[in-house]
């Protein structure tokens, strides 16, 4: 406290005009509350005469009203994204993680429900392992992700909703207790969803697609090392956007 003593004593003049100045700045009006008195007092009845009362309306009227945009995305794919949870035995024990996917499939894309789907995109895996308190800084996690191409085909459906059937397979790294790998993997998928497809055209963009939200249920096969059972299981939520280009 003794050494910021003397810097505060340097700065207290300054800070004192700082606030002098802020509290002109932030109440000018109060600088010339009078000569604005006098100038409306001077002319009122000259401005009575011209416009009478209609002089407050005149004002309020010279500023045109302004609407803002209606909000909303003004670029979005035909995308699906998959977020749920994820879970392998090892022999660290059972690690629950969770797992996120994202493609671009005809699915969503098509402005009419279709029985089809295929899709490539991108997909990432995190399971976490246990904490060794005698290695704190031991790698216990386990960790993937790649790339995929999946078919799919409805199983049934109706006027909103629809269930499908789907296989997927994959290319991946990973890095299972400290051991990276690449390799290959194959998914079989069950899910449900409710949606509503659709196009329309105008000046300001283009809407062409489906909304759509379900669940979803996977078995994979996936090589993760010798320490990862190469059967893991997921489920969660699934979404799907159209293709939206706006101006």
């Amino acid at each position: 406290m003794n050494r910021l003593a003397p810097l505060a004593r340097l700065l207290a003049p300054t800070v004192a005009a700082a606030a002098t100045l802020a509290t002109l700045a932030a109440a000018p009006a109060s600088a010339a509350p009078a000569e604005r008195d006098h100038r409306a007092a001077d002319a009122p009845v000259e401005r009575d005469h011209r416009s009478g009362d209609a002089q407050p309306e005149t004002t309020v009227s010279a500023q045109p009203r302004r609407y803002r945009r209606r909000p909303g995305p003004k670029l979005m794919a035909p995308l699906r994204i998959d977020i749920g949870a994820q879970g392998a035995n090892t022999t660290h024990g059972y690690l629950p993680g969770v797992e996120l996917k994202l493609g671009i499939h005809w699915a969503s894309l098509s402005p009419t429900p279709t029985d089809f789907d295929v899709g490539v995109g991108v997909f990432g895996a995190v399971l976490a392992g246990p904490k060794d308190d005698a290695m704190p800084d031991a790698d216990n996690d386990v960790l993937y992700g790649g790339a995929y191409l999946e078919v799919g085909q409805t199983l049934s459906h109706g006027s909103f909703w629809r269930t499908w059937a789907s296989g997927r397979g994959e290319y991946l790294g990973s890095s299972a207790f400290g051991v990276e790998q690449s390799g290959f993997g194959v998914a079989g998928r069950l899910s449900a969803e409710l949606y509503a497809s659709g196009v329309g055209i105008e000046p300001r963009g283009v809407f062409l697609g489906t909304y759509a939200i379900g669940v979803y249920a996977e078995v994979a096969g996936r090589g993760l090392g010798d320490d990862v059972s190469a059967l893991q299981v997921s489920g969660g939520l699934t979404f799907r956007t159209p293709l939206v280009f706006g101006r």
